[in-house]
């Protein structure tokens, strides 16, 4: 990988994040470690052997974001990696429109929010550098029972895509990363702490995703599903009818909500 002079991970008190953070520190980079639980982000510093900074904020609150991206512009991190997101399992009036919103302002909005000031920090200051969104393999699909999710993750794919052709010329580069299932806690949390089972066949863990986003932003490729059974998946999904993959999508999560 390429020496970084900073590296900011949103969503890093725990799993993919606190991944993430471990394999950069490994690298010797300097690490900014965002998420909202203080006490997790404490915890996750005593386990690296860089300098660290950490910033609590609730992400999908806009007050609070307005202050955290003040700082962020004024840290000018040249790797930025939007890790933090949510989402809930069920059909989508089960759950009321606010809550869905939230997700929304987490997944979308913030995310917006930090890769636009992020790369303005960058031109200002005429640095280089990466911002890395973390998107999904569910934005490739209609996914009744998780269509509010897989729409933001389209969004992200687009956005992401589209905003890296306008500033590759400028030095800097907007890279999606989709990975399918990992083994953290949005699945107990979207679920409404519902107990379920993971399938092995079709989950990464958090260390392996992390090598493999790294790896991903060591070569620069815009866009990867990360999980080679994922991508299969996907380029199989283009040939299919739609009814069918319908079906299937509506059946992957049915073990995880218990609306009717």
């Amino acid at each position: 990988m390429r020496a970084f002079r900073l590296a900011l991970v949103t969503g890093a008190s725990c799993g993919l994040g606190k991944a993430l953070c471990e394999a950069l520190a490994t690298r010797g980079i300097p690490l900014l470690l965002v998420a909202r639980r203080e006490d997790k982000l404490k915890e996750v510093t005593k386990t690296l052997n860089v300098r660290t900074e950490i910033y609590s904020v609730d992400l999908a609150q806009p007050q609070e974001r307005r202050k955290f991206l003040e700082w962020l512009k004024l840290q000018a991190p040249d790797l930025i990696i939007n890790n933090a997101g949510s989402g809930l399992y069920g059909p989508a009036l089960s759950h009321a429109t606010a809550e869905q919103s939230q997700h929304v302002e987490l997944n979308v909005q913030a995310l917006l929010e930090i890769t636009l000031e992020g790369a303005r920090a960058l031109l200002e200051q005429k640095k280089s550098g990466v911002i890395m969104n973390i998107s999904s393999a569910a934005a490739f699909f209609l996914y009744p029972s998780h269509c509010i999710y897989a729409a933001a993750k389209g969004f992200v794919n687009q956005f992401s895509e589209s905003l890296d052709f306008e500033l590759k010329p400028q030095g800097i580069r907007i890279l999606t990363c989709c990975p399918g299932q990992i083994d953290t806690e949005f699945s107990i949390r979207a679920s409404g702490g519902m107990p379920h089972k993971k399938s092995a066949l079709w989950t990464l863990s958090p260390e392996k995703a992390a090598r493999l986003i790294l790896q991903q932003i060591d070569r620069r490729k815009p866009l990867e599903i990360i999980d080679f059974r994922y991508k299969c998946f996907v380029a199989l999904s283009k040939i299919l009818p739609k009814a069918l993959i319908l079906r299937i999508m509506n059946t992957t999560l049915k073990d995880r909500y218990s609306f009717k």
